[in-house]
């Protein structure tokens, strides 16, 4: 099956499964997909220090084999757990969406991640199913509700001939439309859009044809040829005038308004997100000192000196009143003094950053053509004209 880039010509009304009728809109330009395409190419080796989610609510920790991993929310209070044998270990009851920042130490290095726990996928909604120039190509577009706590969702269509023994068709897409071609233009599809994430799966999305595709799209326009003229009744062979060929009649012109790749039509305009870019930094520190009490060969000004003693009436023993050594009859111990003690203070953190607990992190200026809506960037534009066969 092959994928086009494709401007909707034609409008399908079907009925949704759940008995709400449908009325398609015009379709939006389809970013190209490649249906129920194997992957080609190795999966990249696991990284040696590794959080994924598993299970709502759950991340799965891979790391040194009995090691300890340290993970916090912004705001929360930091935990430990430590890995078994085989270097994995399982953390539950966390909330879905709040971003962890893990450390963990590594042939004598501190490594961190960052990972977010997910929860359960929503449907998709609004499935809406259009014709296009191209006989047998449909294509399919849909809306969704992304949240943090659904993580990267990608989509499972299928399109399932109604009555006919032939194969359904099957295919998966990140974006929110997704295109069809070469189907059989005498038969009838029911199409579905299941939502997924790494750890649910959604009801499906669907949607129903009451018309075949040749009902709808690709039929030839159909001429009546002119009846010849009648020769003259005089004796003069005269041969009869034939008529003039009919020209096909062309087809009309219609000119629709399509929003560019990329973008996605919201409320008759344009948009497009782009999730927030940060720059972090690892703390930094500098050196400070004070002024410490000390005693012993260490301790700089302290020395083994006399302390006096007190000789116990009773047993005629020699007792060290301030701590000392009994050596033979005096008591030495080491006089107190003071030293300076150089320790690491972190530093203050930098200007437009915030400390997050375990790094220093900033949101990357606004791109250009983008505005800030308080979660993603936001880009708009108005649509483009395309003039298509009526």
């Amino acid at each position: 099956m092959k994928i086009n880039r494709i401007f909707a010509s034609a409008i399908l009304s079907i009925s949704l499964v759940t008995g709400a009728t449908l009325a398609v809109a015009p379709a939006t330009s389809a970013t190209q997909i490649v249906v129920a395409q194997s992957p080609t190419e190795t999966a990249p080796t696991p990284a040696p220090f590794t959080a994924t989610p598993n299970a709502q609510g759950s991340l799965v920790i891979k790391a040194d084999p009995s090691s300890r991993v340290v993970y916090k929310a912004k705001g929360q209070k930091a935990k430990a757990v430590k890995t078994n044998k085989a270097g994995t270990v399982q953390i539950k009851k966390l909330t879905p969406g709040v971003k962890l920042t893990l450390t963990t130490k590594i042939a004598g290095a501190t490594k961190r991640i960052t990972a977010v726990p997910e929860g359960q996928v929503v449907a998709a909604n609004n499935l809406r199913v259009l014709t296009t120039e191209i006989p047998g190509q449909l294509q399919l577009t849909w809306q969704h509700v992304n949240t943090p706590a659904q993580g990267a969702v990608s989509y499972t269509v299928t399109a399932a001939p109604i009555g006919s023994t032939t194969d359904a068709i099957t295919g998966t897409t990140t974006s929110n439309e997704f295109v069809l071609t070469d189907l059989d233009l005498n038969d009838r599809f029911e199409f579905s859009v299941t939502a997924e994430n790494t750890v649910s799966r959604a009801a499906p999305t669907m949607a129903l044809m009451t018309k075949t595709l040749n009902d709808l799209q690709g039929k030839a326009v159909v001429t009546t040829p002119v009846a010849p003229v009648k020769p003259a009744t005089t004796p003069v062979a005269t041969p009869a005038i034939a008529p003039s060929p009919i020209a096909p009649v062309g087809p009309s012109t219609k000119t629709i308004y399509l929003c560019p790749d990329t973008f996605t039509e919201v409320g008759g305009l344009c948009e497009k997100s782009m999730a927030y870019t940060f720059t972090t930094a690892d703390y930094t520190y500098h050196p400070e000192s004070r002024t410490e009490s000390c005693s012993g060969p260490d301790c700089p000004g302290s020395v083994y000196m006399d302390m006096g003693y007190i000789e116990s009436p009773t047993w005629g023993q020699v007792h060290c009143p301030n701590g000392g050594t009994v050596y033979g009859n005096t008591c030495m111990a080491w006089s107190t003094s003071s030293k300076q003690v150089t320790y690491q203070v972190k530093d203050a953190t930098p200007t437009g950053f915030t400390d997050n607990g375990s790094i220093w992190s900033k949101k990357d200026e606004l791109p250009a053509g983008y505005t800030d809506n308080g979660s993603n960037w936001l880009s708009t534009t108005p649509k483009i004209a395309r003039v298509v066969p009526a």
